[in-house]
């Protein structure tokens, strides 16, 4: 037993609201052996340039670290513009571009801006599992639709279960994890049509997929589609802690109503440009 304080109480005589009662949280196993998969990161180290341009950029911004961060990021989000830009053959703006620590905040955040009590949140099942768990955090209703045997996704089936359920948001994951489908542009078309609220795209692992990112529907759909996005996977940045979402300006106006005032380190802003620098390493 460690020496704690406070250890004469335990999480039962603690005043949680009902919806937290016993509920157990997220964890993925951290073990020390020669293969782990479960998490899906790069298991190659970065690039010892990449290393460099990470030391030394935050050696630069440490001589400001008695000053709070760029409270919007503007610089970091910039950069992202660039990226995806190249990336994605659609061309985006810094004002369609917002960051936060790791995807899941952006999930947390959008559903504290478009769900929270007596709203609701579907998704396809198996998929992401944090959906449901950042959903039952912000007092969101989940409501889980199945997939199909294969795991892939039956389009009149989710339309029926949209036009159904009318969920506020909707998640879409593409390529879908674990099971690696990506869905194409006209079936996300009748899921947006169907859709009453928010569907947020999750392209975690989009630069493994060769189909076209939904960023391209975003003129199209300016008031329902939001494509979530992650330097943790294809940028073997998982430490780094940096996810982004990609949508109409105003949606990026929802999300400051609802973000922590400078939520990004003067450290992560560094170390993320710098990876940035090194997207094609």
């Amino acid at each position: 037993m460690s020496d704690a304080l406070g250890q004469a109480i335990s999480l039962d005589d603690l005043p949680l609201r009902e919806a937290l009662i016993g509920k157990s949280p997220y964890g993925a196993p951290q073990l020390t052996v020669p293969v782990q998969l479960n998490t899906n990161e790069n298991p190659h180290p970065p690039t010892q340039a990449l290393i460099d341009d990470v030391a030394e950029s935050v050696r630069i911004a440490a001589a400001q670290l008695h000053r709070y961060p760029d409270r919007d990021a503007d610089d970091l989000r910039a950069d992202l513009a660039r990226y995806l830009t190249g990336q994605t053959g659609f061309a985006v703006d810094t004002a369609n571009v917002w960051a936060a620590n790791g995807s899941n905040e952006i999930l947390q955040q959008l559903l504290q801006a478009f769900g929270g009590p007596d709203r609701t949140a579907l998704g396809f099942v198996p998929s992401y599992s944090m959906h449901p768990i950042i959903s039952s955090g912000t007092q969101t209703e989940w409501i889980p639709a199945q997939r199909r045997a294969d795991f892939s996704l039956d389009v009149d089936y989710a339309v029926q279960a949209i036009e159904e359920r009318k969920p506020d948001v909707v998640f879409v994951t593409s390529p879908n994890n674990p099971t690696g489908h990506s869905i194409d542009e006209a079936d996300l078309r009748r899921i947006l049509d169907a859709a009453p609220g928010i569907v947020v795209v999750d392209e975690a692992y989009a630069e493994f997929s060769s189909a076209a990112s939904a960023i391209g529907l975003i003129e199209s759909y300016p008031s329902k589609i939001v494509v979530s996005r992650t330097m943790s996977k294809a940028f073997a940045f998982a430490g780094g802690r940096l996810g982004y979402l990609v949508a109409a300006p105003a949606v990026i106006d929802a999300m400051l109503l609802v973000r922590l005032p400078y939520h990004l380190s003067v450290v992560t802003q560094a170390a993320a440009r710098a990876a940035l620098r090194h997207a094609d390493d």
